[in-house]
């Protein structure tokens, strides 16, 4: 694994953003770059082009992946109105090379994989353990970029796309929650976009995850909120926005119903034990 990220792009936003590495950024919109390892990206939110001297052009929407080859030039962008939010992981290497090419072609770089929550999660996964440098990170990484290799080429071959529709809108609403959060999700406008009442979508819902939406989304928030807590110095405050909650007050009182700890307590307690 060389590099991983990733980043939203809001709409109108200058692309690519000022915090990617200078060796990356040297994107010319026109005459495109050129890299010396792969990449896979994934689009979870927004619409853009890509472009390679291989494939020619294509229209990239959410739930797109397109895969970079070294020595191929080639350019990619969001479109201006609605920005985009992408995960890449970039690598080289014998074995992932033997696997390029074997799982995919450099004329047939883009491919529709839909929002697909366990593909996203390897992404955030990889992600993570690169943020916190634990212990063996780095062969985890490398496994987890072989695993997200594979399950693009499971998805690109239909292999994993023949579900119910009613599964597919689950995990595509937990993707979707996983992706956008902390901003807020509407439920029932979700499930009215999706041609169902909320009581009928929440029901199918809580029958695929065990928990009703609300309950799912908060596990989410609390989730981050223990990561948070365990692993950066922001304050409680800092913590109770970045996770989407109403005020500070209001998270410490949900945090101690789910942990029977205070946020601070916890802190205390599991940063002690990781030192």
């Amino acid at each position: 694994m060389t590099d991983l990220g990733y980043t939203e792009v809001p709409a109108g936003a200058t692309y690519p953003p000022g915090q990617h590495p200078p060796t990356y950024c040297t994107v010319n919109l026109e005459s495109g770059r050129i890299l010396y390892e792969y990449q896979i990206v994934y689009i979870t939110h927004g619409k853009g082009v890509f472009w390679s001297d291989k494939s020619g052009t294509s229209r990239i929407r959410p739930g797109s992946v397109f895969l970079l080859f070294p020595g191929i030039r080639h350019h990619y962008r969001p479109n201006n109105n609605t920005g985009w939010n992408e995960q890449w992981i970039g690598f080289s290497g014998n074995q992932s090379e033997q696997l390029m090419q074997d799982f995919f072609s450099p004329e047939r770089p883009v491919i529709n994989v839909g929002l697909n929550a366990d593909l996203h999660n390897l992404f955030i996964t990889a992600c993570t353990l690169a943020k916190n440098e634990s212990f063996g990170f780095r062969p985890i990484i490398a496994a987890k970029t072989m695993e997200i290799m594979a399950r693009v080429h499971a998805l690109s071959r239909g292999e994993m796309v023949h579900r119910p529709a009613s599964e597919r809108l689950i995990r595509e609403t937990c993707t979707l929650l996983t992706d956008q959060f902390p901003t807020k999700f509407d439920f029932n406008i979700h499930a009215l976009n999706n041609g169902m009442s909320y009581s009928s979508f929440r029901r199918l819902f809580k029958q695929f995850t065990g928990l009703a939406p609300n309950q799912y989304l908060l596990d989410l928030k609390i989730g981050k909120a223990r990561n948070l807590l365990i692993n950066t110095s922001l304050q409680i405050k800092q913590i109770s926005d970045a996770c989407g909650f109403e005020n500070h007050f209001y998270f410490s009182r949900i945090f101690k119903r789910r942990t029977n700890l205070s946020p601070l307590s916890y802190r205390k307690k599991f940063v002690a034990k990781s030192f």
